[in-house]
């Protein structure tokens, strides 16, 4: 079978051969969104009286599914394009959901785990000769590695290497892969108040792409069931505006075990607008930095009143009621992020990861 440089190279695109095939895993943190909100607002209502709060325990978690998007993005070859010399990147993306059943068990649910194959080029190429280079790639390849061809502007205004733009595509591909996927669950009613979906990093989708769902009223009620959990965050980012102006980190390092922040929100009227808050999960003397051990929560406000006042009170505290009845099993030296992290979602993204193909062998499919 060909190779996919072998392909392009005979349909008149110069691939130059470079030595920066890389795995870029940490090229786009969990945090990437935050960096858009110059600054925050109280989202909670009503509001708290202090900053922080102690959340109670419960007995269950109402938490059934956890869902994880994962992708891994190579820069694999520089390409002459008229003038032009521009990277194509390629790229596995992916989404995985594990349930946990009746008995307790987790258990992957295959049919809502899916995989693809990218590859990113320039708009130089059109939709026209992209389509065409797509079909003749994946009639000479083998069957197993079906690649869709997705378009980076390389002319962005946001002066950016072009080989980010090509891999900010595949993250966009990831996070509609994500968004489809709630969709689905959600139409096919396994998300409910009694089914909640835990998905792994937060809800801050670019481009308002949860509009792209179009799902109808009564379903889209159920976005508030799925909640995002972040284990990573950005302690720089500033809360607040004027006087009243703190770093993050500062203000959640004084957390004690069990206790939460105040719902915040961007200041900027989003078409779907969404909260988040800090919670706690490790106590204190179990960790050696103040910001191990905190998760970050995320909600979507669905109706009026929540777009409007913000999150309830009662519903940011028992969402943190059931994380906090999460917390054990702990993912203990099994990886680095474990005190921030849940053991149903750490078995989630290992069930996705251990689906990619190595890099190694996505090399080999390349060249």
């Amino acid at each position: 079978m060909k190779r996919v440089i072998q392909i392009l190279r005979e349909n008149h695109i110069e691939c130059l051969p470079n030595e920066r095939f890389t795995l870029d895993v940490e090229m786009f943190p969990e945090n990437g969104e935050e960096h858009r909100f110059p600054s925050q607002v109280l989202f909670e209502s009503p509001l708290l009286k202090n900053d922080k709060k102690a959340v109670p325990e419960v007995s269950n978690s109402m938490f059934r599914f956890f869902l994880d998007g994962s992708q891994r993005c190579y820069r694999v070859i520089d390409a002459s394009f008229g003038g032009r010399y521009l990277p194509i990147c390629a790229g596995q993306i992916g989404v995985a959901v594990v349930e946990r059943t009746d008995s307790g068990n987790f258990v992957p649910v295959k049919d809502l785990t899916s995989l693809e194959y990218l590859l990113a080029v320039p708009k130089l190429i059109d939709d026209d000769n992209a389509a065409d280079l797509q079909e003749k790639i994946n009639s000479q390849l083998d069957p197993k590695y079906k690649f869709r061809i997705v378009r980076y502007d390389q002319d962005s205004d946001d002066d950016k290497d072009p080989a980010d733009l090509g891999r900010a595509v595949i993250l966009h591909e990831m996070h509609l892969l994500e968004l489809y996927t709630i969709r689905k669950m959600i139409q096919a009613n396994l998300v409910r108040h009694d089914s909640m979906l835990a998905k792994d990093g937060g809800l801050q989708y670019r481009d308002n792409k949860i509009k792209d769902l179009n799902l109808n009223q009564d379903d889209a009620v159920q976005l508030r069931n799925v909640v995002g959990l972040a284990k990573t965050f950005k302690p720089s980012m500033t809360l607040g505006q004027g006087r009243g102006r703190q770093d993050l980190g500062n203000l959640i390092k004084n957390l004690d075990f069990k206790e939460r922040t105040t719902v915040i929100s961007p200041d900027a009227n989003e078409a779907t607008a969404h909260g988040w808050w800090y919670l706690r999960v490790r106590p204190r003397s179990k960790i050696y930095s103040p910001l191990q051990g905190i998760i970050k929560l995320e909600v979507f406000a669905v109706d009026t009143v929540e777009k409007d006042a913000g999150i309830s009170e009662a519903r940011a505290d028992t969402i943190s009621s059931y994380v906090l009845r999460e917390r054990n099993v702990t993912p203990y030296k099994a990886d680095p992020r474990w005190a921030s992290h849940l053991y149903p979602i750490y078995l989630t993204e290992t069930y996705l990861r251990s689906s990619f193909v190595s890099a190694e062998r996505f090399k080999a499919i390349i060249f």
